[in-house]
């Protein structure tokens, strides 16, 4: 079995304080503070978007996360 994470749902509950602060939580690495490289990869039929997250600067995490659109 690998270490790779699957994809998991996003909870909004997991976000907290204000607007900025919050865009710094989803658009910024938690090690360096750059910016994270974002990918979305829609899937109409089942109303979902998976998007998948890594720092350019350090390397670090690779987030998966799925989107329920609604």
């Amino acid at each position: 079995m690998s270490n790779e994470v699957d994809f998991k749902f996003e909870k909004f509950e997991e976000y907290w304080g204000n607007a900025d602060n919050v865009q710094k939580q989803i658009c910024n690495c938690k090690v360096c503070g750059a910016k994270l490289l974002l990918s979305h990869m829609p899937d109409y039929k089942n109303l979902l978007v998976q998007e998948t997250a890594r720092c350019i600067e350090c390397g670090s995490g690779n987030r998966k996360l799925i989107h329920v659109l609604n």
